[in-house]
């Protein structure tokens, strides 16, 4: 006889079980791979993003740097904005800092001067983008104006591959501009008007140090043989330059 308090389960119905804390556990780390396996590539395009955008605007920059000479007479570069210290102009303000008096800048690498230019200030890290002039293209009268003088002035202003120098990109540079990259190590905050902390591997050192080298190479990780590295360089070449004055007519 049957027991009526023990009837069997209706055919055709199952038992659920719930999941044990090793399945829960599982699940999770299952899913946890997935995601990261996804946000890799999700990272790595948007870091090729910002490199593309900063590239195009240094582009658009060497641009504007053209056309400001086509609108000087006599033609030459604007000065950068200085980073602080004393002398004629106001530091940090995006506008060129230059001696009425003397025709010459107050610093020749600083700020890029993005007001005076009409460039974005900054790069798609919100660091501001450094800015190197030899002095031979930026003077202005009543200084000697040898942009205007002379078809090839001197200048000692060079990109190199390493910080040794040992190998060039590019000789007498009129002017340099670079962005400090996703590190932001040795640039200027667009944000908050200060530095940031300073870089500790010799390439980008040199790109800080106020010499007349600059290093230009693959970007390379903190835990490489190469030493961490992701400025991006670029230059205006003097050849580029007088072609488009003389386009122009603003040189013979």
């Amino acid at each position: 006889m049957t027991d009526p308090g023990c009837r069997p389960a209706p055919a055709g119905r199952l038992r659920v079980r719930g999941f044990t804390l090793i399945e829960m556990a599982i699940s999770l780390a299952v899913i946890v791979l997935l995601l990261g396996s996804l946000l890799v590539p999700l990272v790595t395009q948007t870091e090729q993003r910002q490199v593309g955008e900063t590239q195009k605007a240094l582009n658009d920059i060497k641009e504007a740097l053209i056309g400001y000479a086509l609108t000087q007479s006599p033609a030459h570069l604007p000065c950068p904005d200085k980073i602080g210290g004393g002398g004629a102009g106001t530091a940090n303000d995006g506008i060129e800092d230059f001696d009425a008096a003397t025709g010459t800048c107050v610093v020749q690498e600083g700020n890029l001067p993005w007001a005076t230019l009409g460039v974005a200030e900054a790069d798609p890290w919100g660091n501001r983008f450094r800015y190197v002039v030899h002095s031979t293209y930026s003077n202005r009268p009543p200084s000697t104006t040898l942009l205007s003088l002379n078809p090839s002035p001197a200048s000692n202003l060079q990109v190199c591959t390493t910080s040794a120098c040992t190998t060039t990109l590019a000789t007498q540079v009129p002017a340099i501009i670079l962005s400090h990259g996703k590190n932001g190590l040795g640039a200027i905050s667009a944000n908050t008007g200060a530095a940031n902390a300073a870089p500790s591997t010799a390439d980008e050192i040199e790109n800080t140090n106020l010499n007349q080298n600059l290093v230009s190479r693959v970007a390379s990780g903190a835990g490489s043989g190469a030493g961490e590295f992701d400025d991006i360089v670029a230059w205006l070449p003097a050849s580029i330059l007088f072609s488009r004055l003389v386009a122009a007519g603003k040189l013979p």
